[in-house]
């Protein structure tokens, strides 16, 4: 095993490869595919769990890959969106299906609403008196 530079950002594709193997304990043929795709350690650090799944990683190697980017410092984009406090990409996704999913319940709970004061029929107050034989 190769000593790694101790700057990640320094480190060149075979570079990556090799910490991907021998430190985040990926198969070579997941680490192949960040060869393929020129990631050396600046576009390391651009990187997020969906751009790894882009590429063809599975999502435990992309995941692993992602907790260990954490650990070089700097980290993966994913592993900390600039401005929201160390919370996860993934966090905000699921988040924000959180909030479609209730959106979507709060537009079907008003069109039932409206749908049942379509169904109340109101007849006007002149219309009875007309009808019971008042004259008006």
């Amino acid at each position: 095993m190769e000593t790694l530079p101790p700057d990640p950002k320094g480190w060149s594709v075979k570079e990556v490869k090799q910490w991907a193997i021998e430190v985040v304990g990926i198969k070579g043929e997941h680490a192949d595919k960040l060869v393929q795709q020129e990631i050396d350690g600046r576009a390391l650090h651009t990187l997020t769990e969906a751009k790894l799944e882009r590429c063809g990683i599975p999502i435990g190697p992309a995941g692993l890959l992602m907790e260990a980017m954490e650990g070089l410092g700097g980290g993966g984009s994913s592993a900390a969106v600039a401005g929201t406090g160390g919370v996860s990409e993934s966090d905000i996704v699921k988040e924000l299906r959180l909030l479609r999913v209730e959106q979507r319940e709060e537009q079907q709970r008003q069109w039932e609403e409206q749908q049942k004061q379509r169904t109340q029929v109101k007849v006007p107050w002149r219309f009875w008196v007309h009808r019971r034989g008042d004259p008006g």
